[in-house]
């Protein structure tokens, strides 16, 4: 096995030329790999290790059948980023833009030639405590077993966060994982990108009347306005508030006409230009202050930076630093 340029125990990069060996890089997943396509198999493995979470990407060249478990008392989220053919999930096809959903055992996955699969596994006890805070029967909620959940707004905002991040941290391993507040906000940010997307479609919740539905948009803006340079995440919002992302998002979109993700990125913004526009003793780069604030995809954060405020973020900072 060939380990690639780690800059921390946290952040593990794995190449191989043979699938047992690739089977073999798979720490703490009971897994076992068929190759079921002819040719020479090459396989890659990315492995990022947070409190309460396991953020991967797999690429394979070949068809394989994947068969086992991974680690206990988890759930895992997945979805193929790239492959040559269709993908099948315990007899279920996945299509294009699906998210898979399991508890820790019984896979069975089917992946065509060329596949990128990118996702995270959190343990139960972490998301537990993340979703007991919530009006929703967390119980209920993790042993819905095998499900494939189709296209949808929640899935695509989640595929680009987890897109971000494993961008991220490919390029700028280093200076992302010995940031201790970045971490923290990486770590949020994924374990709040899981709970919105699995309780995107629960049961129907007690529709909130006009008074109700304000009250909790202006508890929520109290929240964000008080924390506007270090908002929390949409998911820590809804902890804080007693309610389910999905509800909060329709108030949202009701009162102010925007959800709340995108008003949370709009403090974040605000923040960062605070940030850079009081930095002129400073040493920080805008990365190294686009990532505190969560911004992992540097090219992403350029263009909603400058469509927010008309200008780079780097003018910004050099405007500061002139003065």
């Amino acid at each position: 096995m060939n380990q690639e340029g780690a800059s921390t125990a946290l952040v593990r990069r794995c190449r191989s030329g043979d699938i047992e060996e690739h089977t073999r890089q798979l720490q703490d997943w009971r897994l076992e790999y068929d190759q079921l396509d002819r040719g020479r198999f090459e396989g890659g493995f990315d492995d990022i290790r947070l409190p309460g979470l396991q953020l991967f990407r797999e690429s394979t060249t070949r068809g394989v059948r994947q068969r086992g478990a991974l680690m206990s008392r988890s759930i895992g989220l997945a979805m193929p980023l790239e492959g040559e053919g269709e993908m099948s999930f315990a007899g279920l096809r996945v299509p294009h833009g699906a998210l898979m959903v399991c508890a820790g055992d019984n896979i069975d996955l089917l992946t065509p030639p060329g596949c990128t699969l990118a996702g995270v596994v959190v343990d139960v006890e972490a998301l537990h405590a993340w979703l007991a805070p919530m009006p929703v029967d967390a119980d209920r909620l993790l042993s819905t077993g095998l499900r494939v959940s189709p296209p949808s707004a929640a899935v695509a905002r989640w595929r680009d966060t987890l897109c971000a991040t494993l961008q991220a941290l490919a390029t700028q391993p280093a200076r992302l994982m010995d940031d201790a507040a970045a971490r923290t906000r990486l770590q949020a940010d994924l374990m709040g990108a899981v709970v919105e997307v699995l309780t995107a479609t629960p049961a129907e919740e007690a529709p909130l009347g006009d008074a109700a539905r304000k009250r909790l948009v202006d508890r929520a803006c109290d929240i964000l306005l008080a924390e506007s340079d270090d908002p929390p995440s949409l998911a820590q919002l809804c902890q804080r508030l007693g309610t389910s992302p999905r509800k909060l998002s329709y108030c949202f979109q009701e009162l102010i006409g925007m959800s709340p993700a995108r008003y949370i990125k709009a403090l974040r913004l605000n923040a960062v230009r605070r940030a850079l526009s009081r930095a002129h003793a400073g040493t920080d780069s805008v990365y190294d202050l686009a990532t505190r604030w969560g911004f992992w995809h540097f090219g992403h954060f350029s263009t909603d930076y400058k469509r927010q405020f008309a200008e780079l973020p780097s003018e910004t900072l050099r405007r500061a630093r002139a003065r």
